[in-house]
């Protein structure tokens, strides 16, 4: 994400407190809109979407459906400015530790009720754990875990900083922070995931669960692990340009198909009239795909920086060895080449970095590089150490890219004399036990594949770097909750499946992400060669998401904001289906 704020103080506050209003132009339709309007489509996905609450978190494609159903207070433009969406404005006090949020007005839920301060509030304490809290003080902690748990998830660690919110006018809250936060805007945004919704998903799991309402173009219709199907919302707040009511589809079938070469099979077939990719194994389809002149592709950049955790908590990685050891077999350029090019189409870049160039964290000091001596030398410290060769275990999706990926990474190691089992598992499978629900345990995993840092800017990318976002310096949440307070502490590791427990990367974490000044961008800096020597994660080649569509397909590259300006056409959500339209 694009850093929200330079140019200092003064001019961060003047520009935040623009109020960007909507465009709900009242012009008469034309007929070429009005020729946009029905019809439906069904899509090729490659994640299943097991519920529409907060648990199981949904990952790419299957979080392009929920971002179809629920919509957030902010969105990010095309080039990863976060502006603000559901929200009409959100200015800060001259520390940043403040923020007063206005709504735009005249928008309700799918259930008719309107997004006003009363729902803004509970779904910011919801986020921030409050209704949970609230729930487990009346009812007992079992009560809330069963009914109010769901709600919750891994929004709790990312909203830590937040100490309170309160009504200021009608349409007005002010959120208060334990520390001043110059990029608070990027953590409502939370990657696109934090939603707005209705106060009786939040008090009702089981609606949460099935049926959840939200805000967005469409509504959940049907809802299985291999199919989910959107209709309409016939009263959305937005209209286009020319002032058609938004969306244009009557409907959307959105299809699990794990494999990608089914994906590109319904596409020439017309069982399918859309399909999303990832660059991750399938450049060979998406090679296809391109060749194929009845099809178009979009591609987003390559702001997805792929890696593994290594759990810092259980064997072999909570010793430093063996993580140096893996971290030098990884042979990045072969990989790429091998597994990410087909017939010269590339896509993603070789890291020099564990993020990208592009990223304000980025920095190539401490970066490790393949060097299959220095990996063995590492296998052999840790087996003098240890008494034991160096072994771990990898899940792995059952697709066949997934494998193929895997298998490789596997002979890599076996080089350096280390060995890599495989254990095959769903996404779905491996996300909810990498990230399982606080109270329940943590992850087990010892090498988890998984792209959490993206983007240019870091609210996506140091809350994954924290050992308990609730320890940050000044943050008296836990302690506010009294009786609570060990109960509420769990969710502050929400969010770090490496199972960090490093005091300095703490310190240099909470450093950079709460210096408000010109130094943060040093600091963050620093940070990144500190985790790149010690080995924290290990960088992969980084991830591009494509969308393909058939001919008939359109306005899937043309996602205008609320606020003005255009949206990212592709992310790894996929297109923005509220703009897509069939040509007539």
């Amino acid at each position: 994400m694009k850093h929200l704020f330079q140019g200092g103080r003064r001019k961060v506050a003047a520009v935040m407190a623009i109020a960007l209003v909507a465009s709900l132009s009242q012009v008469a339709p034309s007929s070429a809109n009005t020729k946009k309007s029905g019809g439906e489509i069904t899509v090729g996905v490659f994640n299943q979407l097991l519920g529409s609450c907060y648990n199981p978190n949904a990952s790419n494609s299957a979080l392009g459906i929920m971002r179809s159903v629920y919509e957030g207070l902010f969105e990010q433009q095309e080039g990863g400015k976060v502006v603000p969406y559901l929200a009409q404005s959100m200015t800060p006090s001259a520390d940043f530790k403040s923020w007063t949020l206005k709504l735009r007005p005249g928008i309700k839920f799918h259930d008719g009720t309107p997004l006003d301060v009363t729902a803004l509030i509970t779904n910011i304490q919801a986020a921030r754990g409050i209704y949970f809290a609230g729930v487990a003080a009346r009812a007992g902690v079992a009560t809330a875990q069963a009914t109010a748990l769901h709600t919750l998830a891994s929004s709790i660690a990312f909203f830590a900083n937040t100490k309170d919110v309160t009504a200021v006018s009608a349409d007005s809250v002010r959120i208060d922070l334990w520390n001043g936060q110059v990029d608070f805007a990027d953590t409502i945004y939370a990657s696109g995931r934090q939603f707005t919704r209705a106060v009786s998903d939040i008090t009702n799991v089981n609606q949460c669960n099935t049926a959840g309402k939200g805000t967005g173009p469409f509504m959940f219709q049907k809802l299985t692990a291999n199919e989910v199907v959107l209709v309409r919302n016939p009263n959305y707040w937005r209209k286009d340009k020319d002032g058609v009511q938004l969306p244009y589809l009557d409907k959307i079938t959105f299809k699990y198909v794990n494999q990608p070469a089914q994906r590109v099979r319904g596409l020439v077939s017309g069982t399918l009239d859309a399909a999303q990719f990832s660059s991750g194994g399938e450049t060979k389809h998406l090679y296809n795909v391109k060749q194929n002149k009845n099809l178009s592709l979009v591609m987003s950049p390559p702001d997805y920086y792929a890696m593994s955790m290594f759990n810092h908590a259980i064997e072999p990685f909570n010793n430093l060895d063996a993580r140096l050891a893996v971290s030098y077999a990884y042979d990045t350029k072969t990989f790429q080449r091998i597994r990410n090019t087909y017939k010269g189409l590339s896509y993603g870049e070789v890291p020099s970095s564990i993020v990208g160039s592009r990223n304000v964290m980025y920095n190539k000091a401490g970066f490790i590089t393949f060097n299959l001596a220095k990996a063995k030398q590492h296998a052999a410290k840790y087996k003098a150490a240890t008494g034991k060769a160096l072994t771990f275990t990898q899940p792995v999706d059952t697709s066949a890219e997934a494998q193929a990926s895997a298998k490789l990474f596997q002979q890599m190691m076996k080089k350096a004399g280390i060995t890599m089992n495989i254990s095959t598992e769903d996404t779905a499978t491996i996300t909810a036990k990498a990230f399982p629900s606080p109270g329940t345990g943590v992850n087990s995993y010892q090498f988890y594949p998984t792209t959490l840092f993206e983007g240019t800017g870091t609210a996506f990318t140091l809350p994954f770097l924290q050992s308990n976002s609730f320890s940050a310096p000044n943050n008296l949440q836990v302690r506010a909750l009294g009786a609570l307070g060990s109960t509420f502490a769990a969710f502050g590791v929400a969010v770090n499946p490496a199972r960090f427990a490093d005091p300095k990367q703490d310190a240099l974490v909470w450093g950079a992400q709460y210096d408000t000044g010109a130094t943060r961008n040093a600091k963050l800096k620093a940070l990144t060669k500190y985790l790149q020597e010690t080995a924290a994660v290990l960088p992969a080649p980084s991830l591009q998401y494509g969308a393909a569509f058939s001919a008939k397909v359109k306005g899937y590259d043309t996602f205008t904001l609320a606020s003005g300006g255009r949206g990212k056409a592709i992310t790894n959500a996929g297109p923005a289906w509220v703009g897509v339209y069939l040509e007539k």
